[in-house]
């Protein structure tokens, strides 16, 4: 039964684990196989690849992917390379317990919801040691066999399911963040010429000034602002060097239409005014032309 089945949260079913092992592979290939049981293979140290559902994945130490039932999927360690795994394949079923079941569990965390909202036939994730704490207690829990407890069992899977939920809620907040961060810098590439500000960038990717600003500053360093005033001094600078527009046009021609904030902003950037920045460009300019002339003569 696949992880994203809806009888799962229609009835009262419980994850049970069918196959467990720590294992080190050395220069092993699998051939590509699926099965009904679900699977999470996490990485303790080396490397290997991954192949499944077509695509093939390179895993190291601290990584773990989630291979849902019924996936093409194989293993492979490269020559001379080693990998050593923990490893569980688990079902789903019915079962007498006290234990909430899975559509319990589902229905009280919401990132558990929305990863059961989302069908993919596997996950690829950097654990920040929390699956393998996880993992570790649940493999010796089921080494203890006769005296091994069915309560623990589904508290140490939900933990697992909850975790992983956590994860891929963060992936996906980040992706998304990635997306808008994109397409705010190419609003401010097509339009630094206009006078816009943070909320114009901030309206054109649909959010909030404030998120905006936030997940932008955390990705690039920057202010959505600070990124915009560097872009337009940086074409200021080639304008100065490329074009003999005066002086006092260039801010209307990068979008800032006081002559006295650019000067300021252009001498904070480039510790010279616009003026002695073009002077300096194009004697530079002249004297390497001259240097390749009289190279060449003496050639």
């Amino acid at each position: 039964m696949s992880f994203y089945h809806d009888h799962l949260l229609e009835q009262d079913f419980y994850p049970v684990v069918r196959f467990y092992y720590y294992k080190e592979w050395q220069d092993f290939k699998m051939q590509v196989h699926s099965h009904e049981a679900i699977e999470i293979m996490y990485v303790l140290s080396g490397t290997c690849l991954i192949e499944v559902d077509g695509k093939t994945h390179k895993l190291k130490k601290g990584q773990f992917i989630f291979i849902d039932g019924h996936v093409p999927h194989k293993l492979h360690v490269e020559p001379d390379k080693s990998c050593r795994m923990s490893n569980i394949e688990f079902k789903f079923q019915k079962l007498q317990t006290v234990f909430p079941s899975f559509r319990d569990i589902v229905s009280e965390n919401q990132a558990l919801k929305l990863l059961t909202e989302t069908p993919q036939s596997y996950l690829l994730f950097h654990d920040s040691s929390d699956v393998s704490h996880c993992l570790d207690s649940l493999i010796l829990e089921l080494d203890r066999k006769e005296k091994s407890s069915v309560f623990t069992e589904q508290l140490l899977l939900g933990q697992i399911f909850i975790r992983i939920a956590e994860l891929a809620a963060q992936q996906q907040d980040t992706s998304d963040a990635h997306v808008y961060i994109q397409k705010s810098i190419e609003y401010m590439h097509q339009n630094y010429d206009r006078d816009i500000r943070v909320k114009d960038v901030a309206d054109a990717v649909h959010l909030h000034p404030g998120y905006l600003h936030r997940i932008f500053k955390k990705a690039m360093g920057t202010s959505v602002n600070g990124y915009l005033i560097n872009h337009r001094m940086s074409k200021a600078k080639e304008l100065l060097k490329r074009t003999n527009i005066t002086i006092t046009d260039i801010p209307h021609y990068i979008g800032m239409n006081s002559q006295q904030y650019f000067s300021t902003i252009f001498r904070q950037q480039t510790g010279t005014t616009p003026k002695q920045f073009r002077k300096e460009s194009r004697y530079k300019e002249r004297s390497e032309i001259t240097g390749e002339y009289f190279k060449h003569s003496v050639q």
